[in-house]
């Protein structure tokens, strides 16, 4: 038991010890926003760096062509998503650490609960108020941030979690959560409710210690209770009456938050806010002691006593690097979409390029038996032809006639029209594959959307617009050739066969032998003239092709498309960098955060013994040591002053790394097969579940630790084992 005075003394007075525990707690947590703020500034010269590599890589592109343009866009616009990205998170993160360092001189403690837990009844007490801002029924009586001062403490009130239509409150109350260092967690007896448990999960998260408040509720204002309470307080807090309500919260923490030990407070918020009304002042004694709010008072010193400073370092520096690991994530889950879109796109492309090649080869195959084909009439007329002609006057406008009527020119315009048709058609159902294609990739995305602002994969991927482009080059190539009197082979025979035709006017003598002969030169003639003809014929279609489709249009196609794809890898390689950059930052913070609190707990360690950090914030830490032994004192004191399991990973061979990483499961080195940057490791049955850990978060932990990829094979266990 308690008396007024005392708790007076305790609230007004502090003990000297407190009081120097708070001047220590506000130096460190200066010198932690310091290290905080030079971190910051450290990424955002990481981001104007990435920021410049990705422009320059959006602007490499050339300056002509329709796809060009449409590929540059991409790029560019992969480049404004970006700086968004970069610019938000870090702005937001400037703002959450500009508003810790208006508080960096108080200990911050913030009020979390329900709508109706007590939270205003508590805030009423502390600061003598008149009672109006306690909740009556189910409304929301706490609907804004509100702060006052608690044994030079600062309390940080908040909006209530799970509150009807509480979703803005909500989303206040989580706003305040990075700057504070010690979380109470209010619940109250007439209902222990798991969504508020849930609300929770983001505090967890940020690995934000939390106390649990039970606040008991029998209400006083009844003159039978307040009669009995006054009688035997104990009563109101025994065993048999709140055991049910604490192992419900023992459970709850469990299942949602994740928290095995926890310290339960009791209390009786209203006998404490009664005892400040003058109505009650005959028994104001009584109830302020019999409140046990000083109990909670006890318990905020004593984490302060034992634990402040490391609270501030917590609040400072993992505040900070929570939201920079975010943006690290976020960079490296957007270059894997990157990468992939331009893996995506080569391939893709690559395939036409298949295509392309053969039907260049096709095409000129084609050209050539077709020409044949148009020829073979004329070639086959040679000989009735001279025999009907050889005498005529007019033999030259005769063959000159018949070779019009093969209709060359229009041949040849059929012949470019095929061309051309085929390979717009071709695109076109290209075209309509990586719609279909694309679309079912960034369906498939959006069932697992990245942190921050994500990327849409489909914009990505706007290769069509690139094909569109080609495609409109076809369009235009076909119009202005299609119409083209690029040459005439006509006249040209027609020309050769009268200069045959004057030469016959000597056959004078020796008549029919020597026509015979003649005859048989001239059919000749005819004949190599129509082999030119074929060969003119296609050789023309074909440097038509080669300057036109293959030449021009082909290449454009792949040029194109190779810088889109190109320009792509860059951004990927550019974003992944940017990534590591961070990571190296993170890593750097993660360091301190374990240096520092091992110096708060007694477990000092020289910082270059670490040579590397992993975390799951809230949840786990491996750490490898420089040297090959494990200061298991050092990792069990921070961990439990941080509430997380730190693992220590002492130096040595890979395969007994590997083995230690995967803590708490229990491995043996011998299990541990490692090729290159990749590893399997042989785990008995009963202990995959531990090296896998949640959502794989253990193994993933491990690999990151060791920089080797590590692959899980459950075995058998064997009788001998």
């Amino acid at each position: 038991m308690y008396s007024r005075a005392k708790t007076r003394t305790k609230t007004n007075q502090t003990s000297s010890s407190y009081k120097k525990a708070l001047k220590t707690c506000s130096k460190i947590a200066h010198e932690e926003y310091a290290i905080a703020k030079s971190a910051l500034d450290d990424v955002e010269h990481i981001a104007q760096l990435l920021k410049a590599a990705v422009a320059e890589v959006a602007r490499r592109a050339p300056s002509d062509g329709a796809a060009v343009e449409d590929a540059r866009a991409r790029l560019q616009e992969i480049e404004a998503k970006l700086d968004a990205t970069l610019s938000n998170a870090l702005a937001s993160t400037r703002g959450v650490l500009q508003s810790k360092n208006a508080a960096l001189n108080r200990f911050t403690v913030t009020l979390f609960g329900r709508t109706m837990a007590g939270k205003s009844t508590i805030r009423e007490a502390l600061t003598r108020g008149d009672g109006t801002t306690i909740g009556k029924g189910a409304q929301r009586t706490t609907q804004d941030v509100r702060e006052y001062t608690w044994n030079s403490l600062r309390i940080i009130d908040t909006p209530g979690i799970g509150a009807y239509k509480g979703d803005e409150d909500r989303a206040r109350a989580l706003a305040v959560i990075d700057e504070t260092d010690v979380v109470l967690f209010l619940v109250s007896s007439d209902g222990i409710q798991e969504e508020s448990f849930k609300g929770m999960q983001t505090l967890r998260q940020q690995n934000k210690p939390l106390l649990f408040v039970l606040n008991v509720k029998r209400d006083l204002e009844k003159p039978v209770y307040m009669r009995r309470f006054l009688a035997d307080p104990r009563s109101v807090f025994a065993d048999n009456e709140i055991r049910g309500h604490v192992n419900r919260i023992h459970r709850l923490a469990g299942q949602f938050l994740g928290m095995r030990e926890i310290q339960v407070i009791p209390i009786h918020a209203q006998a404490a806010y009664l005892s400040t009304r003058p109505e009650y002042r005959e028994h104001a004694e009584e109830l302020a002691e019999y409140s046990r709010l000083g109990d909670l008072l006890g318990a905020l010193e004593t984490e302060v006593l034992r634990r402040g400073t490391v609270r501030r370092v917590q609040t400072i520096v993992d505040g900070t690097l929570v939201s920079l690991v975010d943006l690290q994530e976020e960079l490296a889950e957007q270059a894997k979409i990157v990468k992939r879109a331009a893996t995506y796109l080569k391939d893709k492309f690559g395939e036409l390029d298949i295509w392309l090649d053969g039907f260049v080869r096709a095409t000129n195959s084609r050209v050539e038996t077709e020409a044949s084909q148009l020829v073979q009439p004329l070639r086959t007329s040679v000989s009735s032809f001279v025999d009907e002609n050889i005498e005529r006057e007019d033999v030259a406008r005769r063959w000159k006639s018949k070779v019009h009527a093969l209709g060359i020119n229009a041949w040849l315009e059929r012949q470019q029209s095929t061309i051309l048709d085929e390979l717009r058609g071709r695109l076109l159902e290209f075209s309509r594959e990586m719609a279909v294609e694309t679309r079912l990739a960034g369906e498939f995305d959006v069932v697992n959307p990245s942190q921050f602002d994500p990327w849409d994969v489909k914009r990505s991927l706007r290769w069509v617009s690139a094909a569109g482009g080609a495609l409109a080059g076809v369009a235009a190539i076909a119009g202005f050739f299609g119409a083209a009197n690029f040459w005439n082979p006509v006249g040209w025979i027609a020309g050769g066969v009268s200069v045959i035709a004057l030469g016959l006017s000597w056959l004078f003598s020796d008549r029919e032998k020597k026509l015979q002969r003649q005859k048989a030169k001239v059919a000749e003639q005819l004949r190599d003239s129509i082999d030119d003809l074929e060969h003119e014929m296609a050789g023309s279609l074909k440097k038509w092709f080669y300057k036109s489709v293959t030449s021009r249009l082909v290449r454009a196609i792949r040029s194109d498309t190779r810088q889109l794809y190109t320009g792509m890898f860059g951004v990927a390689r550019a974003l992944d960098d940017g990534s590591r950059q961070v990571g190296m930052v993170v890593e750097v913070l993660n360091k301190r955060l374990l240096v520092r609190t091992g110096q708060f707990v007694g477990a000092p360690v020289d910082a270059d013994r670490i040579v590397r950090v992993v975390r799951d914030p809230g949840v786990r830490t491996k750490l490898l040591w420089r040297d090959d032994d494990d200061d298991n004192c050092f990792c069990k004191q921070v961990g439990t002053a941080i509430g997380e399991w730190v693992d220590g990973v002492p130096n040595g061979p890979v395969q007994h790394k590997i083995a230690w990483a995967l803590r708490p499961a229990s491995v043996s080195p011998a299990k541990v097969s490692v090729s290159g940057q990749s590893a399997t490791v042989g785990v008995s049955r009963k202990e995959v579940g531990k090296a896998i850990g949640p959502r794989g978060a253990n193994v993933s932990l491990a690999s990151r630790l060791v920089d080797i990829r590590i692959q899980i094979i459950p075995e058998e266990i064997h009788a001998n084992d």
